[in-house]
């Protein structure tokens, strides 16, 4: 597929067809024509969310779609970076995009297209357009037309109560389905519930949405799931639906089946071997609400290499939001991945939170595992220290809780306002 050849005539499309984009080309002297190469992208504007919430809905529809309109769905955002954002699009052009990108994890695809399938979804209450929250909920009242169960779970993860976790668990056994779809701390989470009562959750495949707290929560969910092959990671959004998802190696591969990609450097003094990247994406489809050069604030580096798993598409390892990144001197210091990384699998942890509260003090919050000895941090505060490069103050406490934040997504690396 020829991915620039396929930008250029979804970038016709949205200037014949969407008043935002037909208005702002025109202000700066520019018609599709005018674009022939790569290097001609330049002079492209970049669009973001801002651009997408000031001219909802008549401004970025394209023409033809309302919101009414029957093969249109609304997808409304968890709001993790500010004000929740609303996105209109086909149905079935996302359901498309899904399946491209599963096309690297062979489980996750066989049971996400299976005839009838049945999701069983566990994650903050905001990413789902069903009260999850609310004890007194039925089990039809949290099955979506598309067959997934949005199982019971409090807005604050860690005050969820007994009662609705023995339900969650007991509606799992019942509605038997096929794959899980999670937030993988909130799953984390129901699994040691589960092994606290002595069960053991269906052997299914399990897709994991994206999020910083991957290695404590992945080696905990991987505990029950030894087998890569039924594992796989999302990376997901509210505008463009299924952007990367991993494949049984653990590589993270971009769906470059249905997305233009551009990889815009970005002015960090935290990149490791590779040079960090901020993902520019473009939507291919002509869809009812097209995104062009949209910046997703989505930092990565970029893999190297022929994956073993085969696909010719570009392997990326996530670094987190722009806005998440730790700081100092009002510069970026150090990402969420690279703190992670830091900490790896530490087998006596169950959660944490390292919250920056000035440029150079900082407060470690653990929620331990009856494997913790005092002083099991220490290594990590110390090469903490060492990879940010600065004097730093850090209090260390063991705690029972941790809120989660507004969005009920839960943040391990917290940065200083």
């Amino acid at each position: 597929m020829n991915y620039f050849s396929a930008f250029i005539t979804e970038l016709d499309y949205a200037y014949n067809n969407v008043p935002f984009y037909h208005k702002k080309l025109t202000e700066l002297g520019i018609v599709p024509g005018n674009i022939k190469t790569e290097q001609d992208l330049a002079r492209l504007p970049f669009t973001t969310k801002t651009d997408f919430r000031k001219n909802f809905p008549k401004g970025i529809l394209a023409e033809g779609f309302t919101l009414n309109h029957p093969m249109v769905v609304s997808s409304r955002s968890s709001g993790t970076t500010g004000e929740r954002l609303i996105t209109i699009e086909l149905g079935m052009f996302l359901l498309q995009r899904a399946l491209q990108c599963a096309q690297v994890n062979p489980a996750i695809l066989s049971a996400f297209s299976k005839e009838g399938r049945k999701i069983a979804r566990f994650a903050a209450p905001n990413c789902s357009d069903v009260e999850c929250a609310n004890p007194n909920s039925s089990i039809e009242d949290r099955i979506l037309a598309d067959n997934t169960l949005v199982l019971p779970v409090y807005h604050d993860l860690l005050t969820t109560s007994e009662a609705m976790i023995d339900r969650a668990i007991e509606e799992i056994s019942s509605y038997q389905p096929d794959m899980f779809y999670v937030d993988p701390t909130h799953f984390a989470f129901l699994l040691r519930q589960y092994q606290k009562r002595g069960l053991t959750p269906p052997d299914i495949p399990c897709m994991t949405s994206y999020t910083a707290a991957s290695h404590i929560s992945r080696r905990q969910i991987k505990a029950f799931y030894p087998h890569q092959s039924h594992y796989g990671e999302l990376l997901s959004s509210t505008e463009f639906g299924w952007i990367a998802m991993t494949c049984p190696h653990g590589n993270m591969h971009l769906n470059q089946s249905s997305f233009f990609f551009e990889y815009l450097p970005v002015a960090l003094n935290c990149a490791e071997d590779n040079a960090l990247v901020e993902l520019c994406i473009s939507s291919l489809d002509q869809g009812a609400s097209p995104h062009l050069r949209y910046r997703t604030g989505d930092i990565v580096s970029l893999v190297d290499g022929t994956c073993p798993c085969g696909s010719a598409h570009q392997s990326i390892n996530m670094h987190g939001k722009a806005c998440h990144f730790l700081s100092y001197n009002q510069q970026p210091l150090l990402s969420p991945r690279q703190v992670d990384d830091l900490l790896g699998d530490a087998p006596w942890l169950d959660l944490y939170q390292l919250d920056q509260r000035t440029d150079t003090e900082y407060f470690f919050k653990m929620i331990v595992n009856s494997r913790y000895q005092a002083g099991m941090e220490a290594d990590f505060l110390e090469a903490f220290r060492a990879a940010a490069g600065i004097d730093l103050q850090i209090e260390v406490s063991v705690v029972d809780y941790i809120a989660t934040e507004r969005s009920g997504k839960f943040q391990t690396v917290r940065r200083a306002q």
